[in-house]
């Protein structure tokens, strides 16, 4: 699938991709795949999702995922029902 977006000033993005020394598709997909990451921690630091749709936002195995919360410090705050959740989620991946 491809998709296109409008972002202004371009120059942000060159220079992003000069950084990273790669092609501007491949920072692109670096830079959502870290959004998507990113968004997942905000989300589940507030309350509005689970491990296990924490994990499935940022693309992360459950197993990944407690490793990313780990490496920001994030506290997990489990109760059966997330455990339940969890567990679910990491059945499908299976």
């Amino acid at each position: 699938m491809t998709i296109s977006i409008r972002y202004e000033p371009v120059k942000d993005l060159e220079f992003i991709k000069e950084i990273m020394g790669v092609n501007r598709s491949k920072m692109l997909r670096e830079l959502i795949d870290e959004g998507r990451k990113m968004k997942s921690i905000e989300l589940y630091k507030q309350g509005k999702v689970s491990l296990g749709l924490g994990a499935k936002i940022a693309k992360l195995s459950l197993s990944e995922y407690l490793d990313l919360l780990e490496e920001f410090n994030i506290q997990i705050n489990i109760d059966v029902d997330d455990a339940k959740k969890a567990l679910q989620y990491a059945r499908t991946v299976i």
